[in-house]
């Protein structure tokens, strides 16, 4: 009973190792994602919020 209880566990540990090695291959043939270049507008005068009431009691709620 001992026997195969230890073959048990070294045929699991094999099969772990055998993954691990698997997904650590697979993980350094994957070549890297390469982001597209995309045109960059340069819009300086652009407003990005609109200062309105809410706004504004929102910032004098962080002065305070």
């Amino acid at each position: 009973m001992k026997k195969q209880e230890y073959d048990n566990r070294r045929s699991y540990l094999k099969y772990v190792l055998a993954g691990t090695v698997a997904g650590a291959a697979t993980a350094a043939i994957v070549r890297t994602a390469q982001a597209n270049s995309a045109p960059v507008s340069n819009h300086l005068d652009e407003t990005l919020y609109h200062e309105s009431e809410a706004f504004k009691k929102y910032y004098n709620t962080l002065r305070s």
